[in-house]
């Protein structure tokens, strides 16, 4: 469920430009894809030069909190498709728009992709290994990954009474399961860092084969590593009844495999990872729905894809397991 991005009044817009180096606002449109933030495309022309923008207006807080805007300069000085804050004439990164927090951005070329070729995959594989790369420094902090065992235990009571006996013993069952993973200390000494955490199609866009941008950093937090993996792989290699594409799973992951090299208890516990990112996301959409409720205007995606994802993962992590032991 989406609801229609309005325009902002153009007169708040020219003000908003004039407190830029960036020219006369030409034209406004909405853009449709966010579900938790308002984003809009602003044409600008400088000097006879027309550039494009995007403006992100915040309804929600970032989980990278004072961290997202230096996690989006250190990607895009190490040479990563990602476009940085724009900052205003006095030096801000953060602007006011509508009574809410605002950031301008370059727009990026390239468009989303809603069937990923084994060659797309290979090419997101690459760049989360080379983002996972750049972020680790021990100088630059970002909050922790709040979908921790404790924030699945929540959430899946908050819903049970919403579901029908099977989804709340498939609920049960994959949050008891991710829980007890998470528990362990062996699981507690993967490589961390800072994770983007939302790595879907709809925040990545493609040239034909090549990678040419990545948005959306709001979910981005300090987590494992492998996680940020797991759920790229979910989203881009899942087919419409859940079912993992073996053969772009394997190119995804590979590619990052090359770039950094995922340890022993990283292939070996890969495929519990793909449970606890399709689980966190089930979750966090039964969650958005139930609070939405049937008349709301509240943006939510279906819980379904990743309840058959869930399934999925639960029923055949033991040939995952070894898919990826053999894979990787």
């Amino acid at each position: 469920m989406q609801r229609t991005v309005s325009l902002l009044d153009r007169e708040t817009l020219e003000e908003l430009v004039a407190r830029y180096d960036i020219g006369q606002l030409l034209e406004q449109r909405p853009a449709c894809r966010g579900i938790e933030n308002r984003n809009y495309f602003i044409m600008t022309a400088q000097d006879g030069v027309r550039r494009d923008w995007v403006l992100t207006v915040l309804e929600q807080p970032s989980h990278a909190g004072s961290s997202y805007v230096p996690l989006l300069d250190l990607c895009h000085e190490s040479g990563l498709p990602v476009a940085p804050v724009i900052r205003n004439v006095a030096g801000d990164a953060i602007e006011s728009v509508d009574g809410k927090r605002a950031m301008l951005s370059a727009m990026l070329p390239g468009q989303h992709v809603d069937s990923p070729s084994v060659e797309q995959a290979r090419a997101l594989g690459r760049f989360i290994g080379e983002f996972h790369r750049a972020a680790r420094r021990p100088e630059f902090k970002v909050p922790a990954y709040p979908r921790n065992g404790r924030w699945l235990r929540d959430r899946e009571s908050e819903v049970r009474g919403r579901l029908a006996d099977p989804d709340a013993r498939l609920g049960a069952h994959a949050v008891q399961r991710v829980a007890d993973l998470l528990d362990r200390e062996d699981v507690a000494r993967l490589p961390s860092g800072p994770v983007h955490g939302d790595l879907f199609r709809d925040n990545v866009l493609f040239n034909g084969p090549k990678l040419t941008g990545v948005v959306d950093f709001h979910h981005a937090a300090h987590g494992y590593l492998v996680y940020d993996l797991a759920v790229a792989v979910n989203d881009w290699c899942s087919g419409p009844d859940g079912a993992l594409d073996l053969q772009r799973s394997a190119a995804l992951a590979r590619a990052y495999h090359g770039v950094r090299p995922l340890g022993g208890r990283e292939t070996r516990l890969f495929a519990d990872f793909l449970l606890y990112a399709a689980l966190a996301f089930w979750l966090s959409r039964l969650t958005v729905a139930a609070r939405a409720g049937r008349d709301s205007t509240t943006r939510f995606k279906d819980p379904d894809e990743f309840k058959a994802i869930v399934l999925d993962r639960g029923t055949h992590l033991s040939s995952y397991q070894a898919f990826f032991r053999a894979s990787l």
